[in-house]
């Protein structure tokens, strides 16, 4: 998939994306996540578990992770893709892109990068299968 320059920079500077699941019965849950563009078709999520949304990855995989807009009905972008927790990818206190992302907000926070990871201890990959933004 080809991403548009303007998607990949706001992938890579928002800090905030919402990512919604969807359960077994069909409900759809958003949340705020922290998360981080790994390549062009991959954005990695740290997440609590147990979560609403992990256990809604086991029952769909399908995923929208989006940005906030401008306020004024622009630069909003929609992410589509598959989900699933991997826990071959490294947890938020060794990931050195996701800590040189949020540095300043763990620091604002007084959280360190160990509390973080023992927090939000489950890394999902969105494989990400198409964008669309306005």
């Amino acid at each position: 998939m080809e991403m548009k320059p303007a998607f990949r920079t706001r992938l890579v500077d928002e800090p905030i994306g919402w990512m919604t699941t969807v359960s077994a019965s069909g409900v759809p849950s958003t949340n705020p996540v922290w998360f981080l563009l790994r390549d062009d078709e991959t954005i990695v999520v740290h997440s609590k578990d147990p979560s609403t949304r992990v256990r809604n990855l086991g029952a769909n995989p399908q995923v929208t992770l989006h940005l906030e807009g401008n306020g004024r009905g622009g630069d909003i972008l929609v992410c589509n893709g598959v989900a699933r927790v991997d826990p071959s990818e490294p947890n938020a206190a060794h990931d050195a892109a996701f800590l040189d992302k949020y540095r300043s907000f763990l620091e604002r926070n007084r959280w360190t990068p160990q509390w973080f990871a023992d927090n939000y201890p489950t890394p999902i990959v969105i494989e990400v299968s198409s964008m669309r933004g306005w």
